[in-house]
């Protein structure tokens, strides 16, 4: 699953909504997009956070505010709250609302869980650098980030 990702290498966020509003800081939304994605994700994790490993989670939403996938992957060295547990590694998704949308958004989905299962979760808890643990996801890693 060739897709491109940002990443946060040293996320500075102490609790959930401040880890996905620093995340969606990697995209180049304008204000409001921003607030609404935030929105659709902090209520999409609020309904059913999204722990998919121990250290792992993985906050996601489709939205007609996006034409094509944003992926976010992020770490935290102190840990964050989400909500009871602490999660080390975030990885943000949003799938835009087209036909194939639903099938595609499935697709990462899969794509991530079967990862994860196959020693990929131990992987990316250990990666050492951005670009590595994008590449354990399969994802391209977009490099000359600030603050990665």
């Amino acid at each position: 699953m060739e897709r491109q990702c940002l990443v946060k290498w040293d996320m500075s966020s102490s609790s959930r909504e401040d880890a996905i509003a620093e995340l969606l800081e990697k995209f180049s939304f304008q204000r409001t997009t921003k607030e609404l994605l935030q929105t659709a994700l902090e209520t999409r994790e609020t309904a059913q956070p999204t722990i998919v490993h121990e250290g792992i989670a993985m906050p996601h939403c489709r939205s007609i505010l996006v034409d094509d996938f944003m992926i976010a992957l992020g770490r935290s060295r102190r840990g964050i709250p989400w909500p009871d547990d602490i999660v080390s590694v975030i990885i943000l998704f949003i799938t835009p609302v087209k036909p194939t949308g639903p099938s595609e958004h499935m697709e990462l989905i899969k794509h991530l869980a079967q990862t994860l299962r196959s020693g990929g979760a131990e992987d990316i808890l250990a990666a050492g650098s951005p670009s590595e643990a994008a590449s354990i996801l399969k994802f391209i890693y977009e490099g000359k980030i600030p603050n990665e």
